[in-house]
């Protein structure tokens, strides 16, 4: 602690974020708690004052980490009830339609529909209650107007303010949290017209002439590189990594390549070495503050990322110790670091590029050396017992590349868990892809930054320099696009538990701090106790699983896991026909990854409309499908061919229902298929024959509908008949065809008489679902209805002895 006392209050800082965040304590208290433990310090330091006044240091250090944790914990507290406020405020009012006045902080990628801008609030409403308040404003594009709004400019308008998206899924994406990482806490929406563009803001000077020539670069990479390189050369260079489209950021991201997307620690060095070597000429003293200024330069000339700040910062650390004749420690340097950004936001705790580029300096710093001694001891040892030359080729290769072994090896030890946990996924193709792309980066960077700086001078005696970087990233390109392609050393899987996760990192740390031969009897024994607990746990939580159906949020469309002892039922996928957007991939895999599954043992298509279907093509192709469940087509569609091909190619057993089929799943459940007939209904084909089955879990059930519509509900009551009450009757009803008009007659509603109803459906969806006279006849029964645009994922648990519980995701968190 005396020894690096940054490192033990940045902790305590970081413990204080997370405290703020989930236990939203009353400040009050914090006071209190931190006055009490302050005391308690003291008291003890004059009661044992000749044993304690040798650790005085200690104990100050000490006092200082309550100080800082507490102090955190408020911050955040606060910060978090702000965006809060801010929301609530205009809504007493009953209206989000606001004045403001704004300076324009950033500009950030335009999508289909919009211009998007980070803007800070001078005032709302002529109120400087919440100035400096970050908004992303998104101007609707227009094709009769076009303005030009630039970094740094003053705009005033009128705006809707909007609340971001939360986490909407057990595991999803928090469009929320992910704002909250840019400072951003709120979403104003603005037209055209609505805005006025004034002058540059004087306090940005400086910052604007950056950016300025930021922008010059960018465009110069454009117009000297071709496409697919320039948006490369721009993230590698510049700091802009949403220029990479999805599928080049996928390609780097199963290459283990995607840390070279995001400028880092080695893109500084890089630099820094340049302008040292320039700087050389100069007094020693001199140049090192030139530097330093130099940094502070390139930091903000290469986007301001947390990798590039944390970089800069720690460069500038070592300056500074050299400066002032003193040791450099890297541990403390990254605290330090962590400490300075997370103080200016305590959110970017949550941002990727952060917690990658921490861990992974971290983990070089405490590892590397200790593997380059164990490689080395190996290395020899090896050659001396096979008497190996030393000359040998293979020997001499390994010894070139080894060095960047070790160093990836070294930075995965602590990025590993977090990978996992983020991307599902576990590779070692990083053996194969730095080892390649190494010997590329360095002469990237420096003919990039050559490029860019003689651009500014002259396009056309940039071409000769444009020309090898366009050649070095082809190379570049093809080694990810080879990399990306070598599965076998790449494998998905589940969500890993937060629990195995701490065991990992105590496991390395212990291993790294503490380890040695004499405890290996103890360190056995207390692994495999760990492992028994672990399994007894996981047998455990099986055996008391009951019965569970997670209705998920998937937009537009349906999708329900139904997970009941170690069987996983998935029926329906959602998906859409007119976007590009990929449900299966984007949520409805992720999700059920994050659930801990990892594999399907009944897929249900209830029919092959694409916001049905189209997500389960995703599933099917990532993920081990035992069986299919389908019923006969009344006509061919795309949908159908391609469920068809993915399931002729992963050999999965099709299984062709119709009414009066039933399929056993396990001693307790079984799927009773009640519709469609041999004789199909000719209306709307697809819908009306969709896939009508009653899962049955003990005495309790629960009735899936498809998009069954009025003619079909009909012709299911006339086939029952008599019998139709039992047949039909279920505690859960999953509504037709998203609560449409078109469906859920009043009588088919009062034969099911279901306690809970849930309903499939977009938020702010173009169709208008769900219909008002359609929840007005399920009130009626007395139902209670759930809905995934206003309550995200439902769940709904069936225990053994029958009792069903509902939780909405968004509001009972």
């Amino acid at each position: 602690m005396r020894k690096r006392p940054m490192l033990f209050i940045t902790i305590c800082y970081i413990i204080g974020i997370i405290f703020g965040l989930y236990l939203r304590l009353n400040i009050a208290l914090f006071v209190l708690l931190v006055l009490s433990l302050i005391s308690i310090i003291i008291f003890i330091l004059l009661r044992y004052k000749p044993v304690l006044i040798k650790s005085k240091e200690v104990l100050l250090i000490g006092i200082i980490c309550i100080i800082t944790l507490n102090i955190s914990s408020i911050r955040t507290s606060y910060l978090e009830n702000r965006f809060d406020r801010l929301y609530s405020d205009y809504y007493k009012q009953n209206t989000i339609d606001v004045n403001y006045k704004a300076h324009v902080v950033s500009v950030e990628k335009e999508s289909q529909y919009y211009y998007n801008y980070i803007v800070k609030i001078i005032n709302i409403d002529d109120n400087v209650k919440y100035k400096n308040t970050h908004i992303l404003l998104k101007v609707k594009k227009s094709k009769n107007n076009a303005i030009r709004i630039e970094y740094g400019d003053i705009i005033t308008g009128k705006m809707s303010l909007e609340r971001p998206e939360t986490q909407r899924n057990y595991g999803g994406f928090d469009y929320s949290r992910y704002l909250k990482t840019k400072n951003v806490y709120m979403i104003g929406k603005s037209n055209v017209d609505d805005i006025k563009v004034s002058n540059k803001h004087s306090e940005f000077v400086i910052k604007v002439w950056i950016n300025c020539l930021r922008e010059r670069g960018k465009d110069n990479l454009k117009q000297l590189l071709s496409p697919n390189n320039s948006n490369i050369a721009n993230a590698l260079l510049l700091g802009y990594s949403n220029l990479v489209d999805s599928e080049q950021k996928e390609q780097f991201s199963n290459a283990s390549l995607s840390h070279i997307l995001a400028i880092s620690g080695m893109h500084v060095g890089f630099v820094f070495a340049g302008i040292t070597i320039i700087l050389k000429r100069f007094d020693n003293r001199k140049g090192k503050y030139v530097g330093i200024v130099f940094l502070l330069f390139f930091g903000e000339f290469a986007g301001s990322s947390p990798s590039v700040i944390r970089a800069v910062i720690m460069m500038c650390l070592i300056i500074f110790s050299k400066l002032f004749y003193r040791k450099s420690d890297s541990l403390n340097n990254i605290a330090i670091s962590a400490l300075i950004i997370l103080t200016f936001n305590p959110y970017n705790l949550f941002n990727q590029g952060f917690q990658l580029s921490f861990l992974g300096t971290l983990s070089i710093v405490l590892f590397y050396t200790k593997l380059e001694k164990f490689t080395k001891n190996v290395t020899n040892s090896t050659t001396s017992k096979y008497k190996i030359k030393k000359r040998n080729m293979a020997i001499l290769i390994v010894k070139k590349a080894y060095p960047i072994i070790i160093a990836s090896i070294s930075a995965n030890i602590l990025i590993f868990p977090l990978l996992v946990y983020s991307y599902n996924m576990v590779s070692f193709v990083f053996l194969i892809s730095n080892i390649l792309v190494s010997p590329l980066l360095f002469s990237m960077s420096l003919i990039g930054y050559i490029v860019i700086l003689v651009s500014f001078i002259s396009i056309k005696i940039a071409l000769p320099f444009a020309f090898i970087l366009n050649l070095i990233i082809n190379v570049f390109s093809q080694i990810a696009n080879f990399c990306s392609n070598i599965t076998w050393l790449r494998w998905r899987v589940a969500t890993p538990n937060l629990i195995y996760i701490a065991i990992y990192y105590i496991a390395v740390f212990y291993f790294r701090f503490f380890y040695s031969p004499k405890h290996r009897s103890i360190l056995l024994k207390l692994i495999s106790v760990i492992t028994i607990i672990i399994v007894s746990f996981n047998l455990l939580a099986q055996w008391n699983s009951g019965f569970k159906l997670y209705f998920i949020d998937i937009g537009q469309g349906d999708s329900s896991l139904i997970i009941t002892g170690n069987i996983t039922i998935l029926i329906d996928g959602g998906g859409s026909e007119a976007s590009d957007y990929d449900v299966g991939k984007n949520v409805l895999l992720p999700y059920l990854l994050d659930r801990r599954v990892n594999k399907i043992d009944y897929m249900v298509f209830s029919h092959f409309d694409s916001d049905h279907c189209k997500g389960l093509f995703t599933v099917m192709e990532n993920m081990k499908v035992q069986n299919a469940i389908i019923s006969a087509q009344g006509k061919e569609s795309d949908n159908y061919k391609c469920f068809i091909e993915i399931a002729k190619r992963k050999k999965i057993k099709i299984i062709c229902v119709k009414a009066g089929d039933m399929i056993s799943v396990d001693k307790y459940t079984n799927i009773q298929i009640l519709w469609p007939e041999k004789t199909m209904v000719k209306e709307n084909i697809l819908n009306n024959n969709s896939i009508v089955c009653k899962v049955n879990y003990n005495k309790n059930s629960i009735l899936f509908t498809g998009d069954i519509e009025e003619i079909a509900e009909k012709r299911i009551i006339e086939k029952y008949g008599n019998n139709a009450a039992s047949a039909l009757k279920s505690d859960v009803l999953k509504v037709a065809h998203h609560g449409s008009k078109t469906s859920s007659i009043e009588e088919i509603v009062k034969i099911v008489n279901p306690r809970i109803a849930l309903i499939g459906v977009g938020k702010n969806n173009k169709f208008g679902h769900p219909n008002g006279d359609v929840i007005d006849r399920i009130k009626k029964n007395d139902s209670e209805i759930f809905r995934t645009d206003e309550n995200g994922e439902i769940s709904v648990y069936i225990s053994k002895k029958g009792t069903i519980k509902v939780k909405k995701f968004i509001h009972d968190r």
